[in-house]
C-alpha cells in the first residue's frame, strides 16, 4: 500500500503509534526530568490533525497489506527569518510499530517527506533524536542525516 495522508479517520491508530513512541522515550535512561506526560499522544495528534492538509504540516502514514497503520511521520514547516535559509521542514515524530520495522515503511514515508519539502522549495529537513535512542541515531545516520548541532541540558 502507498503512503497516505492521515486524517481524522486515522486518529485512534495515529494516537496508538505516537503513544508507542512516547513510551519508548520515557523508557530511556535520561535525566529523570525529561518525561512525556500521560495522554500527550492524544493532544499531539489532535493538534496536527487540525493542521493536516495545509502547506505547513505533513501528516502521513503507511498501511501494510492488512490495512493496519504501521508507520507514521509528522513534519512541519519552521520559519527562520533570521537565517539565510528562511525555512526548514522539521520532523516532529517518525515511528514504526514494534514488530513491523525494517520493512521499508519509514523509508517510503521519508522519501515522501523529502519530496514534499522540495516541492515547497525548502532546502533542509531536520529532526531531533535523543542520543540514548541508539536505534534512532543509527537509522537517521543511515538515511544521510548528519549531526548538525548539539543541544545541551543541565538539571538544576
Amino acid at each position: 500500500m502507498p503512503v497516505l495522508n492521515l486524517g481524522f479517520e486515522d486518529r485512534e491508530e495515529s494516537i496508538e503509534l505516537v503513544n508507542q513512541f512516547f513510551k519508548k522515550i520515557n523508557s530511556l535512561d535520561l535525566d529523570g526530568l525529561f518525561k512525556i506526560r500521560p495522554r500527550a499522544a492524544t493532544k499531539f495528534v489532535d493538534i496536527y490533525l487540525k493542521l493536516a492538509g495545509t502547506d505547513r504540516v505533513l501528516m502521513q502514514g503507511f498501511r501494510d497489506e492488512a490495512g493496519e497503520l504501521v508507520s507514521l511521520l509528522i513534519a512541519r514547516v519552521e520559519d527562520k527569518p533570521f537565517l539565510q535559509e528562511e525555512r526548514t521542514v522539521y520532523i516532529d515524530i517518525a515511528v514504526t510499530k514494534r514488530g513491523k520495522k525494517k520493512k521499508g515503511f519509514m523509508t517510503a514515508l521519508l522519501e515522501s517527506a523529502e519530496k514534499w519539502t522540495r516541492d515547497l522549495g525548502v532546502k533542509t529537513l531536520e529532526l531531533r533524536a535523543i542520543k540514548a535512542n541508539e536505534e534512532a541515531m543509527q537509522y537517521w545516520k543511515s538515511k544521510e542525516f548528519e549531526e548538525f548541532y548539539v543541544r545541551f541540558r543541565k538539571k538544576l
